[in-house]
C-alpha cells in the first residue's frame, strides 16, 4: 500500500505570496534495512537534502507563491469533490522503500529534506534557485535547469547537470568501477576527489581551460587522430582534415579507471585532490 501525503500549500492567487512559516512532515521509509532512494521531481524551488543519523525522512517546505499571480486551483463546485491533484499542492509518497516527492505544478517550493546517510537521491528541479546535497552515501543523480547543483561530503557516484549554473561535488570516496558525468552550458565544473581515484576523464570546454591540483596524479593522454572527411565538389574530390575527433581532452587518474566526463560550454573544468 502506498502511503500518501498531499500537503496544502495555501497560495495566494493575486500577489506573489511570502509565507515564512515552514512546514514539517514526516515519512518512515518501509524497511530499514533495505536500500533507500529519494527522488525529487518537478519542483520550482531550492531543493537541500542532507543526510542524518535516522531510518525517516524528515521533509520541510516553505510555499512562497505562484509564477505570473496565476491563481490557485478553483474550489470544488457545491456538492462535489476534486478527483484531479490540487495543482497548489506538494505530494509526498512512499512505496516499496522509494519516497517520492513532486511539486507544485504552480507555486514555488522550497524544500529541506533529511535522509538516512545511506540514501540514493534523484533531484529535477525546473526553474529553481540552487540543488544541494550533503552527507549522501549512494547513488546521486541532481538535474537543476536554471541553478547550481553543489554535492558536498558525499559518497558514492554523481550525473549531476545544469543548463545554467556552476556544478560543484566534494566526494569522501567513489564507487568503484561507476561512470559518473558532470555537465553543464553555462557555469565552472569543480570536482574534488579522493587521492586513490582510479578513473579515465573525458573533459570538454568550448570556452575555458582545464586544469588540475599540481600534487594529483593525473596524467595528460595524446589526442586521438584527426577526423577525414571525404567531400566531391563539382567533379572533384577533396579530402579535409577536421579538428581532433570531438575536441575532447582525455587524462587518467592514478592510471585509469571508469570514464569520468566533465562538460561545460561557457566554464573552467577543475580537479581537484582531497
Amino acid at each position: 500500500m502506498t502511503k500518501a501525503i498531499l500537503i496544502g500549500l495555501g497560495l495566494l492567487a493575486t500577489a506573489v505570496a511570502q509565507d515564512a512559516s515552514p512546514r514539517r512532515v514526516t515519512l518512515p521509509f518501509r524497511d530499514a534495512t533495505a536500500p533507500r532512494k529519494l527522488i525529487v521531481d518537478g519542483l520550482t524551488g531550492n531543493v537541500s537534502i542532507k543526510g542524518y543519523d535516522g531510518k525517516d525522512a524528515i521533509i520541510e517546505y516553505t510555499g512562497r507563491g505562484t509564477f505570473f499571480n496565476r491563481g490557485v486551483s478553483a474550489p470544488p463546485p457545491a456538492g462535489m469533490r476534486r478527483l484531479s491533484p490540487d495543482r497548489n499542492d506538494l505530494n509526498a509518497t512512499e512505496q516499496n522503500n522509494v519516497i517520492r516527492v513532486n511539486g507544485a505544478i504552480l507555486g514555488r517550493t522550497d524544500l529541506t529534506i533529511q535522509v538516512p546517510t545511506e540514501t540514493s537521491v534523484t533531484v529535477n528541479v525546473f526553474a529553481g534557485d540552487a540543488i544541494s546535497i550533503e552527507n549522501i552515501s549512494g547513488e546521486i543523480e541532481a538535474s537543476n535547469m536554471a541553478g547550481p547543483v553543489t554535492i558536498t561530503n558525499s559518497s558514492g557516484s554523481v550525473v549531476a547537470h545544469s543548463m545554467s549554473g556552476k556544478i560543484t561535488a566534494s566526494l569522501n570516496k567513489v564507487t568503484p568501477d561507476k561512470s559518473m558525468s558532470f555537465s553543464t552550458m553555462n557555469g565552472d565544473i569543480e570536482v574534488t576527489l579522493p587521492a586513490d581515484t582510479k578513473a579515465r576523464l573525458k573533459m570538454k570546454t568550448y570556452n575555458g581551460e582545464i586544469f588540475t591540483d599540481t600534487d594529483f596524479d593525473v596524467k595528460s593522454e595524446p589526442g586521438d587522430s584527426p577526423v577525414q572527411e571525404t567531400r566531391t565538389y563539382k567533379g572533384k574530390t577533396k579530402v579535409f582534415r577536421l579538428r581532433h575527433g570531438d575536441g575532447s581532452s582525455y587524462a587518467t587518474i592514478n592510471g585509469g579507471g571508469p570514464e569520468y566526463q566533465f562538460t561545460t560550454f561557457n566554464g573552467h573544468i577543475l580537479i581537484h585532490k582531497k
